[in-house]
């Protein structure tokens, strides 16, 4: 840390969290155009579901791990400058789309570029940081994706009154390519600085390698309480995510600027505030104590179970918004204090692959499977509810949450952090 200087490690955490931003940017507005898409492309819910699940968390988990193994032993800077770059033009490509098979592809490309960029990000951050601001960091780059989040679908909201959705695409992806530029030439990487290899990129201890990695996250008990609740949370919030934007154009006939502005609007206020408070609590109260972080997460998790069944189920949109605010708040209590919880019991050298690991699972289990499921449920509710369908699909993933906060509880009860050095 005493190599890079204070005013420089803001800088890069503000140019990382703007990665951050426009990362949920690219894959969030692909949730408020795939009504669109749906009809142009003919394609059916189920159809939806896999681009914005599967296909997408498949790819994305496949090129987390080579991307993490090598940002936990080379130049991160460089490895957050190229998926940058990639998913940029991925983006872009979708605009260009024909057909389904089309659409994945490009879906694939976005998905593979995102993958790297987090956890080479989260690697490069708790190393120029101190300990005692760690949460905080981690909470400030989770608040970072909620507004792009809530940007994806006010920006496409806006963009819609004035450009069709395969211009929309265009105009959001293009700019991403000369932001990778700015992150290669600005962003501290301190292992150029000690490295004496090409490039510096040589790192201060010998990484572990993979098996190693994963049999002693595997080899956890903390850690395998974690993987529980990443299987189960996520597929709740991001069912809600995915599909929020259908979920009000369809039950509540909001068009696409309402939906853009109030559920965008609901988003960040959620999203945001929930990770800026975790961050700041999780620092406070659990850094010496994980047993505090784990309760904590797990009572947040507790109370936004009967939100999200209101969210789904209420016949008000302004109650249905009302009620989303709540769960994603209460939701986004639990992810920074895990994540520190995470990092606080594994070495330096496995901590980008560790955020892989956590990725990868969210994906799969959220972006995947919870957007895929609820895709398919709402295909199936459609004979009883009609085109009120995903209000039945929304309600019955949220009983997932009842899961993840037992799991949150028993990860904190059982964790052994390492000590910290240096």
């Amino acid at each position: 840390m005493g190599m890079v200087t204070q005013a420089r490690r803001n800088l890069t955490l503000g140019l990382l969290a703007l990665v951050a931003v426009v990362s949920y940017i690219d894959r969030q507005i692909f949730t408020l155009f795939q009504d669109d898409i749906k009809a142009e492309l003919g394609l059916t819910d189920g159809q939806l579901g896999l681009l914005t699940g599967m296909s997408f968390a498949l790819f994305y988990t496949f090129a987390a791990f080579p991307i993490a193994r090598y940002a936990d032993r080379g130049d991160r800077r460089l490895t957050i400058a190229v998926c940058v770059i990639v998913w940029s033009a991925a983006t872009a490509l979708c605009g260009l789309a024909q057909n389904f098979w089309q659409m994945v592809l490009a879906r694939i490309g976005l998905a593979s570029g995102e993958a790297g960029a987090g956890p080479a990000s989260n690697s490069l951050l708790t190393e120029i940081f101190p300990v005692e601001r760690r949460t905080m960091v981690i909470s400030t780059m989770l608040a970072a994706n909620a507004v792009g989040l809530s940007a994806g679908l006010a920006l496409g909201g806006w963009l819609s009154q004035f450009f069709d959705w395969r211009q929309v695409f265009l105009i959001l992806g293009l700019p991403g390519i000369a932001l990778g530029v700015i992150v290669w030439l600005v962003i501290a990487e301190p292992r150029r600085a000690r490295g004496s290899g090409p490039g510096g990129a040589v790192p201060a201890a010998t990484p572990v390698p993979m098996g190693e990695a994963l049999r002693t996250m595997a080899g956890n008990v903390s850690l395998r309480w974690v993987a529980l609740m990443l299987s189960t949370v996520p597929l709740t919030g991001f069912a809600l995510i995915l599909w929020g934007a259908s979920f009000f154009q369809r039950v509540h006939g909001m068009s696409k600027a309402e939906t853009g502005f109030w559920l965008g609007g609901a988003m960040a206020a959620g999203l945001v505030i929930g990770n800026l408070l975790a961050g700041w609590v999780s620092d406070r109260y659990g850094k010496a104590n994980p047993r505090f972080n784990g309760w904590f997460a797990g009572l947040g998790l507790l109370a936004a179970f009967p939100f999200g069944l209101g969210f789904a189920l209420s016949p008000d949109p302004y109650v249905a918004l009302a009620c989303f605010v709540v769960v994603k708040f209460m939701m986004t209590l639990h992810l920074g204090p895990i994540m520190n919880l995470c990092f606080s019991q594994v070495p330096v050298t496995m901590r980008a692959t560790m955020s892989a690991s956590i990725t990868m699972i969210m994906s799969l289990a959220g972006v995947g499977l919870g957007g895929t499921i609820a895709g398919f449920l709402s295909q199936m509710f459609a004979a009883s509810h009609g085109s009120n369908s995903l209000q039945p699909a929304l309600a019955t993933v949220s009983f997932a949450l009842l899961i993840g906060a037992v799991a949150a509880i028993m990860a904190g009860r059982t964790a052994k952090p390492l000590p910290e050095k240096g």
